[in-house]
């Protein structure tokens, strides 16, 4: 039942995480049960046009979900997941970023670690979360006013389970990104050995931005990386669909990654322009400014190599043999 399914997912993206299994489970049930109720009065089974018009009955999938949820005081419980869902990728968005860039400036600039330790760490903590606040706080009253204002004829309005996303299968590997991560990768990992072997970052208009020899030893540390990625990437895409291997062995090339990238931050060396058309005194701000640039970029790269080897490393830990999970896609 294909089409209960998919009503079941939408319901479920709406309920409570630590109650979403049971309470699908005894839904589920309570469904199957009228509808074996109908067929047996019927004498046949239902066609799918009865099973939507079933549940077409039972109502929206958040109207149904709500019957489950706890009651709220200055939101409701209808607009709450919603409100959670966003709160949380507001605040998801703003803290890593800011704490990634502060953990790079510290770390590569001895100017700003100078005046952001000790005591003035705790004013750049003050600056993060009175600035978090006030992002929760601007998500909370718009969720308020448009729970205050909303009209809720929609939600009982003419609707069908045709129209709700399909299910998917979570345990399935998508094609189209591992092939896409696979070429993309290829090709820059190539392009960036290249450089590492050369020590020559670009060169044109007068302009030549090379990397010093240091620079070497780091080559073979990313010809690993690529070693490993790429025989992984073509046996994900030969066989699409995850299992506690394929996802232990991500986290290990994840964790790979991390440790190249976390030595080149630690060991980075200053990267050198010059040219003649490059106006007097501007060499060293222009070299300052390209090596910056770089030092947190492989900063940060490190940081999220890291934490996707932890989440995968987490999955690895969760994956079993077990019939596919319904996938929360956002539904109403």
């Amino acid at each position: 039942m294909e089409l209960l399914e998919k009503y079941l997912q939408a319901v479920k993206f709406w309920l409570p995480s630590s109650q979403q299994n049971d309470i699908i489970a005894e839904l589920r049930d309570d469904i199957r049960s009228e509808v074996e109720e109908r067929e047996n009065t019927l004498g046949r089974n239902l066609d799918e046009k009865e099973l939507e018009a079933l549940l077409k009955q039972r109502g929206r999938p958040l109207l149904v979900a709500e019957k489950y949820l706890p009651q709220r005081w200055l939101i409701s419980p209808v607009l709450f997941p919603a409100y959670w869902f966003v709160l949380r990728l507001v605040l998801l968005c703003y803290f890593l970023p800011w704490i990634a860039v502060w953990i790079g400036l510290v770390t590569f600039s001895a100017d700003y670690r100078a005046h952001h330790l000790g005591w003035a760490a705790l004013g750049d903590a003050y600056f993060l979360v009175s600035h978090a606040l006030v992002s929760a706080a601007i998500v909370t009253i718009v969720f308020a006013i448009l729970d205050h204002m909303k009209d809720k004829s929609w939600l009982t309005s003419d609707w069908g389970p045709r129209k709700l996303p399909p299910v998917r299968n979570t345990e399935r590997i998508p094609r189209t990104n591992i092939a896409f991560e696979l070429i993309f990768g290829t090709i820059f990992g190539i392009w960036w050995l290249k450089i590492l072997w050369t020590l020559t970052v670009f060169e044109t208009g007068g302009i030549k931005v090379t990397l010093p020899p240091e620079w070497h030893k780091f080559f073979w540390g990313f010809l690993l990386i690529l070693i490993v990625n790429t025989p992984l990437l073509v046996y994900y895409l030969m066989r699409p669909y995850w299992t506690r291997r394929k996802r232990a062995m991500r986290a290990g090339s994840g964790l790979l990654s991390a440790v190249v990238l976390f030595f080149v931050a630690k060991d980075f060396a200053p990267v050198i322009a010059q040219g003649p058309t490059i106006m007097a005194g501007k060499v060293a701000s222009l070299s300052w400014a390209i090596t910056f640039g770089l030092a947190i970029s492989f900063a940060i790269a490190a940081v999220v190599s890291l934490i996707v080897a932890l989440v995968e490393a987490w999955r690895a830990l969760r994956t079993h043999s077990v019939p596919p999970r319904l996938n929360q896609s956002v539904a109403i």
